[in-house]
Parts: C-alpha cells; sequence; structure tokens
C-alpha cells in the first residue's frame, strides 16, 4: 500500500468534501443561532473547523460552533466526522453554562430522547466516543439516573450520531438536530 498513493489521495479529496460541507453547515447554523435568545457572549462566536490525522487512531474533521471554552465553563455545539465511524453533534455545557441551561434542557429532555441523544456518563469531557462507558441513550435512562447526573456532574454532554451510511443526508440530518438544540435551549 506504500506504494499507492490513490488510497491517500482519495481519503484527501473526502476531508476536503467534509471540510466544504461542514464550512456550509456553520452559515446555516448562524441563521439558526440569530433567532433565538443566547447570551451575547455566545452569540457572537466564529465557526471553527479543525481536523486531525489522530481521534483514536483515525483522521477527523471538527466543526465547532458556537464555541465558548474556557478553563471552567465551555458552550458549544461540536460536529465531528470520525473517519470510519459516523458524525456527531454534540452539546457541550460546562461551568456556569450548564448551571444557566439545566432547566431548560430538563424541561425539554423528552426533544433530545426523541431524536436519539446520548447523555454522557464519562467525566472526560474530551471522550467523543458514543459507547457504553461514555455515553447511555437518553431513551435507555431513567428520571432517577438523569437526575444524579445531572447533579454530580460539572459537564453535561448531550450527543446525537449519523452513521456514515447517511453520508448523502448528513448535512440536511446534522441541521436538524442542530435545530433540536436550538429549541430546547430557547
Amino acid at each position: 500500500m506504500a506504494g499507492n498513493a490513490e488510497w491517500i489521495l482519495t481519503k484527501n479529496r473526502i476531508i476536503i468534501k467534509i471540510r466544504d460541507l461542514f464550512a456550509g453547515m456553520a452559515g446555516e447554523m448562524g441563521i439558526g443561532l440569530s433567532q433565538i435568545s443566547l447570551p451575547d457572549e455566545i452569540k457572537h462566536t466564529t465557526a471553527k473547523i479543525s481536523k486531525g490525522e489522530n481521534y483514536k487512531g483515525l483522521p477527523y474533521v471538527v466543526l465547532d460552533y458556537p464555541r465558548l471554552f474556557t478553563k471552567e465553563n465551555v458552550f458549544a455545539i461540536r460536529i465531528l466526522f470520525w473517519w470510519a465511524n459516523y458524525f456527531s453533534i454534540t452539546l457541550h455545557l460546562k461551568g456556569i453554562y450548564k448551571e444557566y441551561f439545566l432547566e431548560k434542557i430538563k424541561k425539554n429532555i423528552s426533544q433530545f430522547s426523541d431524536s436519539n441523544f446520548y447523555i454522557n456518563i464519562s467525566a472526560d469531557e474530551w471522550q467523543h466516543t458514543l459507547h457504553e462507558n461514555d455515553y447511555m441513550l437518553l431513551k435507555q435512562a431513567d428520571a432517577n439516573e438523569l437526575e444524579k447526573n445531572f447533579k454530580e456532574n460539572n459537564l453535561l454532554k448531550l450527543s446525537a450520531k449519523i452513521e456514515l451510511n447517511q453520508l448523502n443526508q448528513a448535512q440536511k440530518l446534522l441541521l436538524e438536530l442542530f435545530t433540536v438544540i436550538m429549541q430546547a435551549l430557547d
């Protein structure tokens, strides 16, 4: 394989297409952000697209928008393309933003559940694998488990995934999930 450039060139073309997809989505997400009530410091952030070659050994592309990261406080919506796995969209809240939005999330938890969101059960905020050791499907969580999670963790992440066999519908599906998040927070 080291003598065959075509497979790596194909990978590079795919990564460029995913970056272009995310750039187009950021524009549409910005329109959605302008239509709901969020704190100004969140509304006035810019989109950031980054890529890498080694998340759990595989390439990835990330769109963070909106994004506000400090050591103690986080508000971010992260869309991840993880090679050979899936797309995911994650609402990542920590510190004051978790506290600010927690009641709205509790009130609208069924919207997340109905859209097949997962909730983090790991305290590792940079864990993005939607595996059973790190996340639980909201539909499978009972009210007591959720309340315990809300109380004990300074971190709250709600994530949904789109399988790679839905690549042609990924933009539409991810934007629909983004809308679920925005409506739940408004």
